[in-house]
């Protein structure tokens, strides 16, 4: 489930962006720290299959919230509301790091709860932007 969430939410943020900035989103759109970030890692990956991904694939979970701070323009005609979307990442990034990183075996119903929760509420959001609607 995080792993969708997480691939989706890649999806949505370089759609919207792409949208705005067309081929320039990940320069217009993506903070320099955040780049930079990305630039050191993709040197640092060992696996060509790697380096073909995408360029959200190679940054840290909380640079998403980041990235719809600094874009909040763009994103408020969807999200209406995008504080609470970076708040919800930011609450997410524990629950994503426990499960991704291995190390927690039992995750608390209500953490549980909140990330079904957050995963229909993003898929609401993908509809929205697929639908053009703002």
């Amino acid at each position: 489930m995080i792993e969708w969430f997480e691939n989706t939410l890649r999806e949505l943020i370089q759609g919207v962006l792409s949208r705005e900035y067309g081929e320039e989103w990940w320069w217009e759109g993506v903070p320099s720290d955040v780049r930079k970030k990305y630039g050191e890692r993709v040197q640092e990956t060992r696996l060509k299959e790697e380096r073909e991904l995408p360029e959200l694939y190679f940054i840290d979970f909380y640079h998403y919230a980041e990235i719809i701070d600094k874009n909040k323009k763009i994103f408020t005609p969807f999200m209406k509301h995008p504080k609470e979307w970076i708040e919800r990442l930011h609450e997410l990034e524990s629950i994503r790091n426990s499960i991704m990183h291995c190390r927690g075996q039992y995750l608390a119903e209500e953490r549980f709860s909140r990330l079904k929760e957050s995963c229909i509420e993003l898929q609401k959001l993908v509809q929205k932007v697929n639908k053009g609607k703002r």
